[in-house]
Protein backbone atom coordinates (compact mmCIF):
# COMPACT_ATOMS: atom_id res chain seq x y z
CA UNK A 1 0.00 0.00 0.00
CA UNK A 2 2.82 2.26 0.93
CA UNK A 3 4.25 1.87 -2.69
CA UNK A 4 3.83 5.38 -4.21
CA UNK A 5 0.94 6.41 -1.76
CA UNK A 6 1.55 8.67 1.41
CA UNK A 7 1.40 7.30 5.11
CA UNK A 8 -1.73 9.12 5.86
CA UNK A 9 -3.53 7.87 2.54
CA UNK A 10 -2.68 4.66 3.98
CA UNK A 11 -3.12 4.44 7.64
CA UNK A 12 -7.19 4.80 7.10
CA UNK A 13 -7.11 1.87 4.98
CA UNK A 14 -4.85 -0.39 6.17
CA UNK A 15 -5.93 -2.16 9.46
CA UNK A 16 -9.80 -2.40 7.23
CA UNK A 17 -8.43 -4.61 3.95
CA UNK A 18 -6.09 -6.81 7.06
CA UNK A 19 -10.00 -7.14 9.03
CA UNK A 20 -11.26 -8.30 5.65
CA UNK A 21 -8.65 -10.27 4.57
CA UNK A 22 -6.90 -11.23 7.46
CA UNK A 23 -4.48 -13.77 6.11
CA UNK A 24 -3.24 -15.07 2.79
CA UNK A 25 -5.90 -17.68 2.57
CA UNK A 26 -8.70 -15.21 3.24
CA UNK A 27 -6.87 -13.15 0.22
CA UNK A 28 -6.55 -15.91 -2.10
CA UNK A 29 -10.23 -16.69 -1.83
CA UNK A 30 -11.67 -13.43 -2.83
CA UNK A 31 -12.63 -12.25 -5.96
CA UNK A 32 -11.11 -9.24 -7.91
CA UNK A 33 -13.60 -7.52 -7.16
CA UNK A 34 -13.53 -7.53 -3.81
CA UNK A 35 -10.07 -6.49 -3.37
CA UNK A 36 -10.63 -3.81 -6.03
CA UNK A 37 -13.24 -2.42 -3.67
CA UNK A 38 -11.41 -2.72 -0.22
CA UNK A 39 -7.89 -1.28 -2.17
CA UNK A 40 -10.85 1.74 -3.10
CA UNK A 41 -9.09 4.74 -3.36
CA UNK A 42 -5.36 4.10 -2.91
CA UNK A 43 -5.00 4.68 -6.45
CA UNK A 44 -2.44 2.02 -8.63
CA UNK A 45 -4.79 -0.82 -8.79
CA UNK A 46 -2.71 -3.22 -10.41
CA UNK A 47 -0.62 -3.19 -6.82
CA UNK A 48 -4.19 -4.72 -5.71
CA UNK A 49 -4.81 -7.53 -8.33
CA UNK A 50 -0.87 -8.36 -7.81
CA UNK A 51 -1.17 -8.62 -4.66
CA UNK A 52 -4.33 -11.66 -4.74
CA UNK A 53 -2.50 -13.02 -7.93
CA UNK A 54 0.88 -13.66 -5.62
CA UNK A 55 -2.04 -14.73 -2.49
CA UNK A 56 -3.19 -17.30 -4.82
CA UNK A 57 0.42 -18.49 -5.67
CA UNK A 58 2.15 -18.52 -2.33
CA UNK A 59 -1.59 -21.02 -1.68
CA UNK A 60 -1.16 -23.16 -4.65
CA UNK A 61 2.98 -23.55 -4.62
CA UNK A 62 3.65 -22.87 -0.45
CA UNK A 63 0.28 -23.83 1.24
CA UNK A 64 -0.37 -20.21 2.10
CA UNK A 65 2.93 -19.77 3.75
CA UNK A 66 4.99 -16.75 2.37
CA UNK A 67 8.60 -18.21 1.10
CA UNK A 68 11.67 -16.85 3.34
CA UNK A 69 14.15 -16.91 0.39
CA UNK A 70 14.88 -13.31 -1.59
CA UNK A 71 14.81 -15.62 -5.20
CA UNK A 72 11.08 -16.97 -4.37
CA UNK A 73 10.13 -13.70 -3.35
CA UNK A 74 11.03 -12.13 -6.27
CA UNK A 75 9.21 -14.43 -8.35
CA UNK A 76 5.92 -13.70 -6.88
CA UNK A 77 3.13 -11.50 -9.03
CA UNK A 78 4.39 -7.94 -8.59
CA UNK A 79 7.44 -8.72 -6.34
CA UNK A 80 10.43 -6.53 -7.51
CA UNK A 81 13.70 -6.67 -6.27
CA UNK A 82 12.98 -4.01 -3.39
CA UNK A 83 9.25 -5.72 -2.53
CA UNK A 84 10.81 -9.34 -2.16
CA UNK A 85 14.11 -7.61 -0.10
CA UNK A 86 10.98 -5.88 1.98
CA UNK A 87 9.33 -8.90 2.88
CA UNK A 88 12.75 -10.74 3.91
CA UNK A 89 14.17 -8.00 5.81
CA UNK A 90 11.08 -6.56 7.63
CA UNK A 91 9.25 -9.64 8.10
CA UNK A 92 11.61 -12.38 8.38
CA UNK A 93 14.45 -10.32 9.90
CA UNK A 94 17.03 -11.40 7.10
CA UNK A 95 20.18 -9.29 6.40
CA UNK A 96 18.81 -7.58 3.19
CA UNK A 97 19.05 -4.15 2.34
CA UNK A 98 16.01 -3.18 1.06
CA UNK A 99 16.15 0.61 -0.45
CA UNK A 100 12.70 3.12 -0.77
CA UNK A 101 12.59 6.22 -1.26
CA UNK A 102 12.84 7.08 2.26
CA UNK A 103 15.86 5.04 3.05
CA UNK A 104 17.48 6.28 -0.25
CA UNK A 105 17.05 10.16 0.73
CA UNK A 106 18.55 8.83 4.57
CA UNK A 107 21.54 7.60 3.39
CA UNK A 108 21.91 9.88 0.45
CA UNK A 109 22.57 12.58 3.03
CA UNK A 110 24.25 10.82 5.11
CA UNK A 111 27.22 9.83 2.44
CA UNK A 112 26.59 13.03 0.52
CA UNK A 113 25.32 10.92 -2.47
CA UNK A 114 24.50 13.11 -5.56
CA UNK A 115 21.95 11.59 -8.22
CA UNK A 116 18.85 11.36 -9.25
CA UNK A 117 15.94 9.97 -6.56
CA UNK A 118 14.89 6.72 -7.84
CA UNK A 119 17.65 6.20 -10.54
CA UNK A 120 19.08 3.06 -10.87
CA UNK A 121 22.89 4.50 -9.95
CA UNK A 122 22.04 6.61 -7.04
CA UNK A 123 19.49 3.11 -5.77
CA UNK A 124 22.59 0.71 -6.66
CA UNK A 125 24.89 2.63 -4.55
CA UNK A 126 22.85 3.33 -1.53
CA UNK A 127 21.75 0.12 -1.35
CA UNK A 128 25.46 -1.42 -1.16
CA UNK A 129 26.08 0.90 1.88
CA UNK A 130 22.99 -0.20 3.17
CA UNK A 131 23.90 -3.94 3.12
CA UNK A 132 27.65 -2.73 4.96
CA UNK A 133 25.14 -1.38 8.02
CA UNK A 134 22.85 -4.24 8.66
CA UNK A 135 23.79 -6.32 11.56
CA UNK A 136 24.00 -9.86 11.63
CA UNK A 137 21.04 -10.37 13.16
CA UNK A 138 17.81 -8.68 13.62
CA UNK A 139 18.78 -6.41 10.33
CA UNK A 140 15.29 -5.69 9.86
CA UNK A 141 14.99 -3.53 12.67
CA UNK A 142 17.22 -1.24 11.15
CA UNK A 143 15.30 -1.23 8.05
CA UNK A 144 12.53 -0.61 9.80
CA UNK A 145 14.09 2.17 11.58
CA UNK A 146 15.87 3.70 8.48
CA UNK A 147 12.18 4.25 6.89
CA UNK A 148 10.91 5.54 9.86
CA UNK A 149 13.68 8.22 10.10
CA UNK A 150 13.11 8.92 6.59
CA UNK A 151 9.44 9.81 7.14
CA UNK A 152 9.57 11.33 10.61
CA UNK A 153 12.87 13.24 10.87
CA UNK A 154 14.97 13.33 7.64
CA UNK A 155 11.95 14.31 5.34
CA UNK A 156 12.30 15.84 1.90
CA UNK A 157 11.90 19.58 3.02
CA UNK A 158 12.90 21.00 6.36
CA UNK A 159 14.74 17.84 7.85
CA UNK A 160 14.57 17.72 11.65
CA UNK A 161 18.01 17.40 11.90
CA UNK A 162 18.77 18.38 15.78
CA UNK A 163 16.60 15.75 16.92
CA UNK A 164 18.15 12.95 14.40
CA UNK A 165 20.55 10.09 15.64
CA UNK A 166 22.51 10.08 12.87
CA UNK A 167 23.66 14.12 13.05
CA UNK A 168 26.79 13.57 13.84
CA UNK A 169 27.32 11.14 10.89
CA UNK A 170 25.82 13.07 8.49
CA UNK A 171 28.02 14.29 5.63
CA UNK A 172 24.83 16.38 4.45
CA UNK A 173 24.58 18.22 7.53
CA UNK A 174 28.16 19.14 8.00
CA UNK A 175 28.02 20.66 4.56
CA UNK A 176 25.01 22.73 5.72
CA UNK A 177 22.84 21.81 3.23
CA UNK A 178 20.83 18.58 3.34
CA UNK A 179 17.64 19.31 1.34
CA UNK A 180 19.96 19.35 -1.78
CA UNK A 181 20.66 15.71 -1.21
CA UNK A 182 20.02 13.03 -3.09
CA UNK A 183 18.83 15.90 -5.83
CA UNK A 184 15.34 16.36 -7.48
CA UNK A 185 13.73 14.58 -9.95
CA UNK A 186 12.91 16.40 -12.89
CA UNK A 187 9.12 16.86 -12.65
CA UNK A 188 6.84 16.25 -15.93
CA UNK A 189 5.36 19.13 -17.48
CA UNK A 190 1.21 19.43 -16.14
CA UNK A 191 -0.88 18.18 -19.19
CA UNK A 192 -4.92 19.53 -19.17
CA UNK A 193 -7.35 17.02 -19.93
CA UNK A 194 -11.32 17.91 -20.19
CA UNK A 195 -13.44 14.80 -19.12
CA UNK A 196 -17.04 14.63 -19.55
CA UNK A 197 -19.07 11.72 -17.01
CA UNK A 198 -22.68 11.20 -17.36
CA UNK A 199 -24.82 10.12 -14.56
CA UNK A 200 -27.92 7.98 -15.70
CA UNK A 201 -30.59 6.99 -13.49
CA UNK A 202 -33.53 4.58 -13.40
CA UNK A 203 -35.59 3.19 -10.57
CA UNK A 204 -33.34 4.54 -7.59
CA UNK A 205 -30.12 3.06 -9.47
CA UNK A 206 -27.03 4.10 -11.28
CA UNK A 207 -24.78 3.07 -14.33
CA UNK A 208 -21.65 2.32 -14.17
CA UNK A 209 -19.88 0.67 -16.93
CA UNK A 210 -15.92 -1.14 -16.31
CA UNK A 211 -12.95 -0.15 -16.98
CA UNK A 212 -10.87 -2.50 -19.59
CA UNK A 213 -7.69 -0.72 -20.17
CA UNK A 214 -5.20 1.31 -18.10
CA UNK A 215 -4.15 1.05 -14.98
CA UNK A 216 -8.02 1.41 -13.54
CA UNK A 217 -8.36 -1.97 -15.19
CA UNK A 218 -12.04 -3.67 -13.45
CA UNK A 219 -12.75 -0.46 -12.18
CA UNK A 220 -16.37 0.50 -12.13
CA UNK A 221 -17.10 4.40 -13.63
CA UNK A 222 -19.67 6.79 -14.96
CA UNK A 223 -19.56 6.49 -18.50
CA UNK A 224 -17.08 8.86 -19.46
CA UNK A 225 -14.71 10.59 -22.33
CA UNK A 226 -11.66 12.40 -22.42
CA UNK A 227 -10.10 15.20 -24.89
CA UNK A 228 -8.56 18.22 -25.11
CA UNK A 229 -11.76 20.63 -24.69
CA UNK A 230 -14.70 20.41 -22.87
CA UNK A 231 -16.41 20.29 -26.56
CA UNK A 232 -14.56 17.43 -27.86
CA UNK A 233 -15.06 15.68 -24.33
CA UNK A 234 -18.75 16.53 -24.66
CA UNK A 235 -18.92 14.88 -28.35
CA UNK A 236 -17.03 12.03 -27.67
CA UNK A 237 -19.68 11.14 -24.61
CA UNK A 238 -22.45 11.39 -26.44
CA UNK A 239 -21.22 8.69 -28.92
CA UNK A 240 -20.45 6.72 -25.94
CA UNK A 241 -23.58 6.67 -24.91
CA UNK A 242 -25.42 5.63 -27.66
CA UNK A 243 -24.35 1.83 -27.26
CA UNK A 244 -25.61 2.15 -23.84
CA UNK A 245 -28.92 2.92 -24.37
CA UNK A 246 -28.27 6.25 -23.21
CA UNK A 247 -28.68 9.89 -24.07
CA UNK A 248 -27.98 13.45 -22.76
CA UNK A 249 -31.27 14.65 -20.96
CA UNK A 250 -29.69 18.65 -21.38
CA UNK A 251 -26.54 19.61 -23.51
CA UNK A 252 -25.64 21.59 -20.00
CA UNK A 253 -23.24 20.16 -17.25
CA UNK A 254 -25.03 20.00 -13.69
CA UNK A 255 -21.64 19.80 -12.19
CA UNK A 256 -17.94 20.45 -12.58
CA UNK A 257 -15.17 19.00 -10.45
CA UNK A 258 -11.46 18.67 -10.82
CA UNK A 259 -8.37 15.88 -10.23
CA UNK A 260 -5.31 15.59 -10.40
CA UNK A 261 -3.50 11.86 -11.00
CA UNK A 262 0.13 12.93 -11.74
CA UNK A 263 0.71 15.38 -13.59
CA UNK A 264 -3.05 15.27 -15.32
CA UNK A 265 -4.75 17.84 -14.42
CA UNK A 266 -8.35 16.75 -14.70
CA UNK A 267 -11.50 19.23 -15.43
CA UNK A 268 -14.70 17.59 -15.04
CA UNK A 269 -18.33 18.23 -16.38
CA UNK A 270 -20.94 15.86 -15.32
CA UNK A 271 -23.84 15.51 -17.33
CA UNK A 272 -27.52 14.00 -16.78
CA UNK A 273 -28.68 11.34 -18.92
CA UNK A 274 -31.03 9.23 -19.48
CA UNK A 275 -32.09 5.45 -20.94
CA UNK A 276 -33.73 5.37 -23.97
CA UNK A 277 -36.54 3.22 -24.17
CA UNK A 278 -36.59 0.36 -21.86
CA UNK A 279 -33.07 0.20 -21.73
CA UNK A 280 -32.84 -3.58 -20.87
CA UNK A 281 -29.29 -3.24 -20.95
CA UNK A 282 -27.52 -6.60 -20.86
CA UNK A 283 -23.59 -6.40 -21.31
CA UNK A 284 -21.06 -7.86 -19.06
CA UNK A 285 -19.04 -4.21 -18.51
CA UNK A 286 -22.02 -2.36 -17.54
CA UNK A 287 -24.30 -2.08 -14.24
CA UNK A 288 -27.10 -0.27 -12.36
CA UNK A 289 -25.69 -0.01 -8.68
CA UNK A 290 -28.31 1.06 -5.63
CA UNK A 291 -26.78 3.58 -4.26
CA UNK A 292 -25.58 1.94 -1.30
CA UNK A 293 -24.06 -0.52 -3.02
CA UNK A 294 -21.70 1.91 -4.65
CA UNK A 295 -19.83 2.71 -1.00
CA UNK A 296 -18.43 -0.79 -1.21
CA UNK A 297 -17.89 -0.88 -4.68
CA UNK A 298 -14.68 -1.16 -6.95
CA UNK A 299 -15.14 2.24 -7.62
CA UNK A 300 -11.89 4.48 -8.05
CA UNK A 301 -11.48 8.49 -6.35
CA UNK A 302 -12.72 10.29 -9.72
CA UNK A 303 -16.28 8.32 -10.00
CA UNK A 304 -16.22 9.18 -5.93
CA UNK A 305 -15.71 13.44 -7.22
CA UNK A 306 -18.62 12.67 -9.70
CA UNK A 307 -20.72 11.29 -7.76
CA UNK A 308 -19.98 13.65 -4.86
CA UNK A 309 -20.45 16.81 -7.39
CA UNK A 310 -23.71 15.13 -8.81
CA UNK A 311 -25.18 15.15 -5.61
CA UNK A 312 -24.09 18.36 -4.34
CA UNK A 313 -26.14 19.94 -7.59
CA UNK A 314 -29.00 18.51 -6.19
Amino acid sequence: MLQQTTFSAVLTRFHPFLDRFPDVSALAGASEDEVLAAWSGLGYYARARNLRRAAIEIVARYGGEIPREVRLLRRLPGFGDYMAAAVASLAFGLRVPAVEANVERVLSRVFALRGVPGSRALREDVTSRARRLLPSRRAGNVTAALMDLGQLICTPRRPICPTCPLADDCAARRRGDPETFPGRRPRPSPVSVSLAAAIARKEGRFLLVRRRSTWLRGMWEFPSAEADSPEKARRALARRLRPLELEFRSPRPIARARHTVVNRRIEIAVFLAEPVGSNGLRRPDARWFRPGELANAAIPTLTRKIADAAARSG
